[in-house]
């Protein structure tokens, strides 16, 4: 400031005057600085999360949440940010490291309080109130996220393990204010996909109709989300919906029985997958990856030739690596084939192509639809045998 008069400032020369403190002096003062504006922030972070959630409760909307807690916090652990930069960049990044600190201490609390807030069993909410709820706090991680990024971004070589734990705490609320948001649409959903890949479901659309209709509306409530934590929800909800849809496929509840009737369900197949890719096009879904799954599955119903099977078994494993033997052999079930030596030459395609255990949960479908249905029975009946009267004095059992 006093280089910056313009009577002193023309006298003098910045580089000339050196450092006014030894550098032990000034590194000392930094970090009793930095010490104290910790323990200040602390307090005051924490008191916010506090007084905001005792509003929880109440009818709270998104807006006044966010810019009550959110916006409070983040201005706060910025503004200290943005001042330290302006007095020696070593300085900034030791202040953003401190504040990336109170900040990951923050989110931890911040999301076992929605923890126990959502999962608390206490008086019956009505499900809109329980949505407004979840939106409201799902809309705070955005600017948390932003912030935890600029402070990592500063350049220290300890910001990586805590940026990491800063976006894992957010990730946490993301899914339990989602688990929350869902939760009654596949209540809602589950009678109508136990409807489907029965005998009524290829001559009827109803099921499959009312599915389409019950995810619109449930998106139409969706909303006064931000665009972040909507992205991951319509994503988890697009892959859901398939894993749903897909379950009654390989539980075996259609057998086909001729070539006609292969036709009739790959023909069903490939409409209802045009209509839910549509859907989720709509709704912006960033997992178009999901779309192919009930196409490769109905490939394996309708091509005759063994080769072409096998291709389609390694582009279905290529697409989704966690694919397993039992799936597809509950796809050749439902297609009625049953000779062991064409079965073996399809399924032997697998054991060169399955990939080790585990695959990335970003690209898991397969592998959370369960284990391998039980075994059908025999289709003919054993005859009934007639058993003699047993001796007198037989022991009765």
């Amino acid at each position: 400031e006093v280089l910056g008069h313009p009577e002193v400032g023309a006298l003098l020369q910045a580089q000339a005057l050196g450092p006014p403190l030894p550098p032990e002096t000034q590194r000392g003062l930094e970090s009793s600085c930095i010490a104290a504006v910790k323990a200040k922030v602390e307090v005051a972070v924490a008191q916010e999360l506090q007084l905001s959630e005792d509003t929880w409760a109440e009818e709270v909307t998104s807006q006044e949440l966010q810019e009550g807690l959110a916006t409070r916090v983040t201005g706060l652990l910025r503004a200290h940010a943005d001042r330290a930069t302006q007095i020696t960049p070593e300085f900034g990044m030791e202040m953003a490291q401190s504040l990336l600190g109170v900040l990951v201490t923050f989110l931890h609390s911040f999301q076992r309080k929605v923890e126990r807030f959502l999962e608390a069993p206490g008086e019956a909410t009505p499900p809109d109130g329980a949505t407004t709820r979840a939106i409201a706090l799902v809309n705070c991680c955005p600017p948390f996220r932003t912030l935890a990024e600029r402070l990592a971004q500063v350049g220290h070589p300890e910001s990586e393990e805590l940026r990491r734990q800063a976006h894992g705490a957010m990730d946490k609320v993301t899914r339990i204010c989602n688990h929350v948001l869902t939760q009654r649409l596949f209540e809602d959903l589950k009678p109508y996909f136990n409807k489907l890949m029965k005998r009524k479901w290829l001559t009827s659309s109803d099921a499959f109709d009312t599915i389409v209709m019950l995810i619109t509306s449930f998106t139409q409530k969706l909303r006064p989300l931000h665009s972040e934590p909507y992205q991951v929800l319509v994503s988890e909800l697009h892959r859901r919906v398939l894993i749903e849809y897909v379950r009654p496929l390989l539980q075996g509840r259609l057998v086909c029985t001729s070539a006609k009737m292969r036709a009739r369900v790959a023909a069903r197949l490939g409409d209802e997958a045009r209509q839910l890719r549509e859907l989720f096009n709509r709704l912006d879904s960033a997992s178009p990856w999901l779309d192919s799954v009930v196409p490769r599955l109905r490939e394996l119903l309708v091509l005759e030739d063994t080769a072409a099977l096998q291709m389609e078994v390694g582009v279905l494993v290529r697409d989704f690596p966690d694919v397993r033997r039992r799936h597809v052999a509950a796809v050749l079930d439902a297609r009625g084939l049953r000779s062991p030596g064409v079965r073996q030459e399809i399924l032997g395609v697998l054991g060169a192509l399955e990939p080790e255990p585990g695959p990335p949960r970003t690209r898991a479908f397969f592998s959370d639809l369960g284990g391998a249905r039980p075994g059908r029975c025999l289709p003919f009946h054993l005859p009934r045998l007639r058993l003699g009267r047993p001796p007198p004095g037989t022991p009765r059992l």
